[in-house]
């Protein structure tokens, strides 16, 4: 009985381990899309993934939303995440980073209407650009499609200065 239950118990150990398979040190590259709710566009980006140790992975990425009535972003996030393994092949991982992003903003008055020196209408011509910093903080899901090749989907909220927002990606890449 003792000698089952050790073998039992040693079984488990060794299936504990392969949950948390060795990727210290890797690296992974990969596209994303999603939708950003304060510039209210679609988006899509780049991303690397770097594994520090095997559950911290560092993420920066650079995103560009579209241009949508004037109002134009794109943003670079430097990201860390914790990565807590399901199963085998699924991991669940919090998100926290910094956040840069570039807003652009085009004056049109009614791109529909020719324009008329008395009333106006047609383009300004007039153009600015912010800058902001900010911080991410959200909740990540990772799939492993095959022994490279990884799916991920990401919610995350973007504390920036009057133009705060919640983001969702997904994205897909390749780790080596």
């Amino acid at each position: 009985m003792k000698k089952s239950l050790l073998l039992l118990i040693l079984f488990s150990l060794l299936s504990l381990s392969k949950l948390s398979a060795q990727f210290e040190g890797t690296l992974g590259v990969g596209v994303h899309a999603g939708y950003g709710a304060e510039i209210n566009s679609p988006g899509v980006g780049v991303h690397i993934h770097y594994y520090q140790t095997n559950n911290l992975r560092f993420a920066p990425s650079f995103t560009r939303f579209l241009e949508l009535k004037g109002e134009g972003m794109w943003m670079v996030d430097g990201d860390a995440h914790y990565m807590l393994p399901l199963s085998f092949s699924t991991s669940l991982y919090p998100i926290a980073g910094v956040h840069y992003s570039n807003w652009s903003y085009s004056n049109w008055v009614d791109p529909n209407r020719l324009y008329d020196p008395v009333q106006g209408g047609g383009p300004s011509g007039e153009e600015h650009t912010l800058h902001r910093l900010g911080a991410n903080l959200g909740l990540g899901f990772q799939y492993d499609i095959s022994y490279r090749v990884r799916a991920n989907f990401e919610l995350k909220y973007q504390f920036i200065n009057d133009y705060s927002q919640l983001q969702f990606m997904t994205g897909f890449g390749f780790w080596f």
